[in-house]
């Protein structure tokens, strides 16, 4: 398959790196009311449901501090936290407040929560040296928040804002005062349970220190609801594979521990529709030929195959297909979705659809046989479509799909080998998030090929096999290491208003060196003297792509184009410095955008 050779990468001219820094609007700046280290202590009595620890301002939660607020248990979607009971919460004057400032020592004295001008409805607005926590119980995706130093003191405070989940630091603010610019805070907490809001001092004193956490919410929750919510949830009861050998609708839950034996084998051309299911297994989770076949509203897991060498299946394994549709699934761990060769009827409105899936971490290492894994990969993808010729009406959509380093290894998130749709309908991949593609182990290594959309791999033997009749737009795409999005060979592919952005960098913040550039064009299979190659165009994209030289100096390597010229415009460098809060900000770009087409990825 098609990869970026390393001879590119030095090939990349080293354009200078903008240092512009991310700044948001400001309005004017409210009064500032008076110190805490000048206020004075207000007594007991008129904080009910709180006690002091024993210094002068400092206050501790004593009974879950919603004094009035009714408790809520977290529901399906996305949740205000300032809805939700506490665990434990401290603060470093006064008590810390729900849906308004700190203020001062008294109970419910704040005011409206005002960050830069900006005010909001909902969050918390605490002290310095604060802690409060929430079990979350492992149920959401992400915790989001806006942060800074409330408008009610000015330019003054000093804080900084951190956010841990089970006990470990997933993000850092660092120093922010009352002039600093606020931050967006997005934080994956996947699995987690217990969520902790931290507010220290930043190291001087407390003074002024009124903090905000604005909007604070809970995103994409899933919880298991039961006609008796008391009752705990039992685990998921897996059976045994099923082989399907008749059309129809098909849900349950089903299981294959033996790497060669798929958890769902479809042996019929009948139109069959897998619905509300969980499925599991060490190889490939549902596989067949010449399939009609609809996966929605499932859950697909891939596990360690156990044999030395092997790694875990597809979700979807789909060859000689007459009609595929897969919405609105979740995919953990698996080798993705590859459909090779199409051979249904176009005109009858079958096709291949792959929309609204939420994917974490597709995974080709190789397992060691012990539970783990090793330095060795085979090369998968979210979705590779082999020789679909052709087609009509191809669309790839609306997925969101995210990779973590050190829990995932795959070449192209999407890849498009000898593929093609047809000049009055040209296969469609659009807004899609793509987060994440990295080397094996360690993930700093710069050995790697792969990234985030590739078009025009495969063949260049003629115009009918060679891949063409492609629209790529309005995409996001993530730190994808390698690449960005790339044209290697084929025709008449059109790659427009998309965002592409790497900070450089992984999320722990060391050096990615196997970043390279955010967009190519290139002939690599030399289609141009024979006519293959042709109108391959890329224009109107946002890009920055940062690399990062030994001595920490940064510099956008954003486009490389040896075989496109006029059909390559227009193409805009980020107007800011990219950093890994600029990542974090793109994914919350991408929630508000489902949330306004009205949406949902993943089951329903």
């Amino acid at each position: 398959m098609t990869h970026l050779p390393r001879s590119l990468r030095s090939a990349a001219p080293q354009w200078a790196a903008l240092a512009l820094a991310l700044t948001l609007a400001a309005c004017s700046q409210s009064s500032v009311p008076q110190s805490p280290a000048q206020g004075r202590a207000q007594s007991q009595e008129n904080l009910p449901n709180f006690v002091y620890d024993g210094t002068d301002h400092s206050w501790t939660a004593q009974d879950g501090g919603l004094n009035l607020l009714q408790t809520q248990a977290i529901d399906p979607g996305d949740n205000t936290l300032s809805n939700e009971p506490w665990t434990a919460a401290t603060n470093g004057w006064g008590p810390a407040e729900r849906n308004r400032s700190n203020g001062e020592k008294g109970t419910g004295d704040g005011r409206t929560l005002t960050l830069n001008g900006k005010t909001y409805g909902n969050g918390f607005g605490v002290h310095s040296d604060s802690s409060l926590s929430f079990d979350v119980g492992g149920k959401c995706t992400s915790f989001t928040a806006d942060i800074g130093v409330d408008d009610e003191v000015g330019s003054l405070g000093s804080v900084v804002f951190q956010v841990y989940a089970d006990g470990v630091k997933l993000y850092d603010s660092g120093i922010m005062t009352g002039a600093s610019t606020t931050k967006s805070v997005n934080v994956n907490i996947a699995g987690r349970r217990e969520l902790k809001l931290v507010v220290t001092n930043a190291g001087d004193n407390i003074h002024y220190d009124h903090a905000d956490w604005a909007n604070a919410m809970l995103r994409d929750c899933v919880v298991t609801t039961t006609t008796a919510p008391s009752t705990p949830t039992s685990p998921i009861a897996y059976s045994g594979p099923i082989t399907i050998t008749r059309g129809g609708t098909y849900s349950g839950n089903w299981e294959s521990l033996d790497p060669n034996v798929p958890a769902v084998s479809i042996k019929t051309a009948e139109p069959v529709v897998i619905e509300n299911a969980n499925i599991r297994g060490r190889g490939d989770l549902i596989r067949g030929y010449w399939v009609n076949l609809t996966v929605r509203n499932t859950n697909g897991y891939g596990l360690n195959p156990n044999v030395y060498g092997r790694h875990t299946g597809r979700f979807i394994s789909a060859e000689d297909v007459l009609n595929l549709r897969v919405e609105n699934n979740y995919l953990e761990g698996t080798t993705g979705i590859y459909v090779n060769i199409f051979q249904g009827k176009a005109a009858n409105g079958q096709t291949v659809k792959i929309l609204r899936n939420r994917v974490k971490n597709i995974d080709g290492r190789k397992s060691d046989g012990k539970g783990g894994y090793l330095n060795d990969r085979y090369l998968v993808q979210f979705v590779q479509l082999s020789k679909v010729r052709q087609l009509p009406e191809v669309e790839i959509a609306w997925n969101e799909v995210i990779n973590e380093p050190g829990k995932s290894s795959l070449e192209e998130n999407i890849n498009l080998y000898s593929s093609s749709g047809t000049p009055e309908s040209p296969i469609k991949i659009h807004n899609n998030y793509i987060q994440g593609a990295y080397a094996i182990f360690p993930a700093t290594d710069s050995a790697y090929s792969g990234g985030g959309i590739m078009l025009g791999d495969g063949s260049q033997d003629n115009l009918n096999v060679a891949g063409g009749y492609v629209e790529v737009f309005r995409n996001q795409i993530v730190s994808t290491s390698n690449q960005g999005i790339g044209i290697a060979g084929g025709h008449h592919q059109n790659v427009y208003d998309n965002r592409v952005l790497s900070s450089g960098r992984l999320p722990d913040g060391s050096i990615n060196l196997a970043q390279n550039v955010g967009l190519y064009v290139w002939d690599m299979f030399g289609a141009q003297a024979s006519g293959i190659w042709s109108d391959n165009s890329v224009h109107d994209n946002l890009v920055g792509w940062a690399r990062i030289r030994s001595d920490g100096s940064t510099w956008l390597n954003n486009t490389w184009f040896p075989n496109c010229t006029s059909l390559c415009y227009n193409n805009r460098p980020w107007p800011t410095a990219v950093t890994l809060d600029t990542e974090r900000q793109e994914f919350e770009l991408w929630r508000d955008k489902v949330r306004s087409a009205g949406l949902t990825i993943g089951p329903r």
